[in-house]
């Protein structure tokens, strides 16, 4: 996909990151998903929230890493989580493979939206 102007920028990027690391340590605890699943989401959502906090963008605890290199592991995190999906605990549970495609879906889109080159 090219756009030339692409609406999200690292800002708003690092801010829904913020929010969808929250997502996943919080959400799998409050729906009724088998418990592998919802350690996997937690332990996707820590790594998440720790490169989040260490990207040198507003919002960061402490910027270290640059963002191109934070786009750079946000494409390994969505090779990681399309592989995820055919995970038997995610796979054989209706409400965690829900979970999965959505959370899978807004990373791809915001992914695709993200201007990483106005850092």
């Amino acid at each position: 996909m090219t756009m030339k102007n692409k609406p999200i920028t690292p800002k708003m990027h690092s801010m829904m990151d913020y929010a969808l690391s929250s997502m996943l340590m919080t959400v799998p605890g409050c729906i009724d998903m088998n418990d592998k699943a919802k350690n996997t989401y937690r332990t996707l959502g820590s790594g998440m929230l720790t490169l989040n906090s260490l990207t040198d963008v507003p919002g960061a605890v402490r910027p270290v890493i640059p963002f191109k290199t934070h786009q750079k592991a946000d494409v390994g995190l969505l090779a990681a989580s399309v592989a995820l999906t055919f995970s038997k605990p995610i796979w054989k549970d209706k409400k965690a493979l829900a979970f999965h495609l959505g959370f899978l879906a807004m990373t791809t889109t915001q992914y695709l939206l993200t201007d990483f080159d106005a850092a």
